[in-house]
């Protein structure tokens, strides 16, 4: 670590800080929404995980009331290549199956288990057994003649969910369609049937297709079930006038009941087949490392048609590689902090100076004991800050410059005890804003774009009522900085659908307040323009310079920029015991001039 780098690991308040709140208290709310799960003792991981998640939130009280001598319906009518596929999966090594397998109530304090009832309760029986309980949503997994008997007991009506959701062998036969069409995202959406309306979309999230497992795939996707049901939640306790009142209905997976197709089981196993076996044969252009791309068009890239045209490269030296680049410019200088991954696997933030025939390491900027990557550096009110992914250390933390560009200090955690991705800040009108996907259940990071917003720059940032902004694995993950180009207000986003930052997704913002958000994609840069190239998923640009980071190595005929190192960092080969040597050799040196 350079001697400028100041930064301390202290906490900025002396005390871990609880966790930060991913959703707002749903507006117009007067008191909690009260939910009961009507279900045998054993219920699916993904549900169970469901209650657990609900108690922890202010604005919705559960309850279970079990039922005895009853059991999870299952899925009927699969083809038998279907069910043989699905039989060889379970037998995969490394099967997965965490979210679907049958698990007890959870033992959590905010779960409120009632009395158990018999499945051959009498109708009056089980209508008290229910206005004692006196819940606005009843969910029911208990028996089918229930669901319509209890719909008037509640607000909400009661809902069952569909055996596509509880079969621990069986479900999730949906997102084969998927696999089988060789899309690289799979929608898990949740919808609504009831007797007066047609299926009714509630919540949608797009993830990354799986090809090459469906086990894999089934459990990425059951692992958003519990989210995606506490945002229909949310729906209710918001008072949405969309979702009919008082009325049994089903809760099922968008595309449960569609037909596969002929041979749909045998093809999909040929897709898993096909696929490990390229998967195999990938792994190394998988390794290959990051660099860095500086546009030398005398045109602006245009958001709206986004083309690299010529280009110079900047490559780290060998065992190191540079990502993340956020292009600053400050007294005429042209600085790239950029991620530095050390041969370690380890990340830190390194600062780069353009010159007119060169790119000079001015050295690390920020080290911590965890990985850093993404710097996001801005001046504002005559000083400088910075922000960092520090995912691992689960916080976003704030830098304030002690001694521009190398010395940084540590301010104020702006998030708290949460997974998050690629934190970045923007000022709007008025207010700030933090973009960062993150994961709430050990799921994909890459899928959920999760907005705060603060009247001031160090905070406190509380979660946005849209909150999570974007559900897609091919547009959350922010890709740079937000910018304007022309009247437009532009998200940088990545693609990580068809592997991590497979390219950059150009996003309009079309409204950004303390109470909403939209947005809508414009256009796509792909790594297509030369073939040694993978990827590419960050794009910033400042005094006039523009810089994405690619994966790959060099393109034929691309010129690159000479690199050298002008810090006293330890950097390629003079690592270790080299550097003792180096200052030891440098000491006998002066001393020698000296005598």
């Amino acid at each position: 670590m350079s001697q400028h780098c100041t930064v301390s690991d202290r906490p900025a308040d002396g005390a871990a800080a609880p966790a930060t709140r991913l959703y707002a208290t749903p507006p117009g709310l007067t008191q909690p929404l009260r939910v009961t799960l009507v279900a045998p003792e054993w219920i699916p991981g993904w549900l169970s995980r469901f209650l657990e998640l609900a108690a922890e939130v202010s604005w919705i009280d559960i309850s279970v009331l079990p039922v005895a001598d009853w059991s999870l319906p299952a899925v009927k009518d699969l083809p038998p290549d279907i069910l043989a596929f699905m039989a060889a999966e379970r037998l995969r090594p490394g099967h997965t199956g965490a979210m679907v397998s049958a698990v007890s109530f959870p033992a959590h304090p905010g779960v409120s288990i009632a009395p158990e009832v018999s499945a051959d309760a009498d109708a009056k029986q089980l209508r008290e057994r229910m206005r004692k309980l006196r819940p606005d949503l009843i969910l029911s997994l208990g028996p089918p003649a229930w669901i319509s008997l209890l719909a008037d007991d509640a607000e909400w009506g009661c809902w069952s969910l569909d055996a596509g959701l509880l079969d621990d062998d069986l479900a999730g036969t949906a997102l084969l369609a998927p696999m089988l069409n060789r899309e690289s995202a799979t929608e898990i959406q949740l919808e609504l049937l009831t007797p007066s309306l047609a299926p009714m979309p509630l919540v949608t999230s797009w993830g990354a297709t799986s090809y090459g497992s469906f086990s894999r795939q089934r459990e990425q996707a059951f692992l958003k079930l519990p989210l995606l049901l506490l945002r229909v939640m949310r729906q209710l306790a918001a008072d949405d006038p969309l979702i009919p009142r008082r009325q049994p209905g089903e809760l099922r997976q968008a595309g449960a009941r569609e037909p596969l197709g002929v041979a749909a089981g045998a093809r999909a196993l040929w897709v898993t087949v096909c696929t490990t076996i390229r998967w195999q044969l990938a792994k190394r252009r998988r390794l290959m490392p990051w660099l860095l791309v500086l546009r030398q068009d005398s045109t602006p890239l245009d958001p709206a048609a986004p083309a690299v045209g010529s280009s110079t490269v900047v490559q780290a030296p060998k065992g190191y590689y540079w990502a993340d680049p956020c292009m600053v410019e400050r007294d005429g200088r042209k600085l790239i902090f950029v991620e530095e991954m050390q041969p370690s696997g380890k990340g830190a933030i390194a600062c780069l100076e353009l010159q007119p025939d060169s790119a000079a390491r001015l050295g690390l900027a920020l080290e911590e004991a965890s990985h850093l990557s993404y710097p996001q550096v801005f001046a504002w009110d005559g000083e400088w800050y910075m922000t960092v992914e520090s995912s691992q250390a689960k916080r976003v933390t704030l830098y304030q410059a002690a001694e521009f560009p190398l010395g940084w200090r540590r301010v104020v955690d702006l998030v708290a005890g949460r997974v998050c991705l690629d934190p970045t800040l923007h000022f709007h009108e008025g207010h700030w804003y933090l973009f960062a996907t993150i994961a709430e259940n050990g799921n994909s990071t890459w899928d959920e774009l999760f907005l705060f917003v603060a009247d001031r720059l160090e905070g406190p940032f509380q979660p946005h009522p849209a909150n999570p902004i974007v559900s897609d694995v091919r547009r959350a993950r922010p890709a740079g900085r937000l910018f304007q180009h022309g009247d437009k207000l532009i998200r940088p986003a990545q693609d990580c659908a068809a592997c991590y930052g497979s390219a950059i997704v150009f996003n309009e913002v079309l409204e950004l307040s303390p109470s909403h958000y939209r947005e809508q994609p414009i256009s796509r840069l792909a790594p297509d323009w030369a073939d040694s190239l993978a990827a590419c998923h960050t794009y910033s640009a400042a005094g006039g310079v523009e810089v994405l980071d690619a994966r790959g190595y060099p393109p034929a005929g691309t010129p690159l920029l000479r690199t050298f190192d002008a810090s006293n960092d330890v950097l390629g080969a003079a690592s270790g015991a080299q550097a003792q040597t180096r200052a030891n050799q440098q000491s006998r040196s002066k001393g020698s001039v000296d005598a």
